[in-house]
This record gives C-alpha cells, sequence and structure tokens, in this order.
C-alpha cells in the first residue's frame, strides 16, 4: 500500500467519524429515534458503524505495517458499514424494504465477524466489531 493511499485513507476515516459524532450531537441520544418502532436495530447498527470505522482504522494500521492477514478483515468491514448505513436510514425511515435490506445486511454482518475473529483475541477493534456485528445479527432477524 502507498503512503498516499494510507494518509488519504486515515483522513475518509476520520472524516466519517466526525460525521458521525456530529450526527449523533444533532439527534441527541438513541431516544431521537424511539418513535420509529426500529430503536434496537437502530442502535445496534450505530454501534457496528462506529466499531467498524475503528476496525478499519486499525486494518489500515497493520497493512501498512505489512500485515497483509488483516487485508480480508478490512474488506468485510467496509462491506458490513455500507449495508449498515444503509439498513439504519431505511430503519429510520420506516422503509418497505427493511425487511429485505436487513437479510442483505445479515450476510455482511456474518462476514464481518467471521473476519474478525482470528484477531479478536489480540485487537479490541476487531473483538469489538466482531461482537457488535453479532448483536446487530441478531435485531436484523
Amino acid at each position: 500500500m502507498e503512503r498516499r493511499q494510507l494518509i488519504l485513507g486515515s483522513i475518509a476515516t476520520v472524516a466519517a467519524s466526525a460525521s458521525l459524532n456530529h450526527l449523533g450531537n444533532l439527534l441527541g441520544s438513541d431516544e431521537a429515534f424511539a418513535n420509529t418502532g426500529n430503536d434496537k436495530l437502530l442502535a445496534t447498527t450505530a454501534k457496528c458503524i462506529t466499531t467498524g470505522l475503528q476496525c478499519i482504522t486499525l486494518c489500515r494500521k497493520e497493512l501498512a505495517k505489512g500485515d497483509k492477514a488483516m487485508a480480508e478483515c478490512l474488506s468485510t468491514v467496509t462491506d458490513m458499514l455500507a449495508a449498515c448505513e444503509a439498513l439504519q436510514k431505511l430503519a429510520a425511515n420506516e422503509s418497505p424494504h427493511l425487511a429485505a435490506m436487513a437479510k442483505v445486511c445479515q450476510k455482511a454482518l456474518q462476514d464481518c465477524a467471521k473476519s474478525c475473529e482470528p484477531h479478536a483475541k489480540h485487537m479490541s477493534e476487531c473483538r469489538a466489531c466482531m461482537e457488535a456485528c453479532r448483536e446487530c445479527e441478531k435485531a436484523c432477524a
């Protein structure tokens, strides 16, 4: 991985994290979603997104050090983030497409948790991501 790609990736991760923090401040708390009927799903997707961003940062750092074992983890967490972000938006909107997206998201969550599992014993970011994925997968059922 080139140094420029690493720097740009890190900047993107920080920007995404800052955006989520700003959104959280605007919304106030989990209670902002309480009237949608999807509060558990919204809470678990939010946790997956937060832990997933932290996992991506770790993966990029480890890849920069030459640890190619993190490549699969980076790929699956990126897919999981895309799926959870879409699911979260559909849940907040009480979309009729929510059930179909939940099924897609379950697979992405399973794949991410499976990729994080080998690293979970020695990397807290991977453990937190894996646990959040498993919790969200249950909420999708």
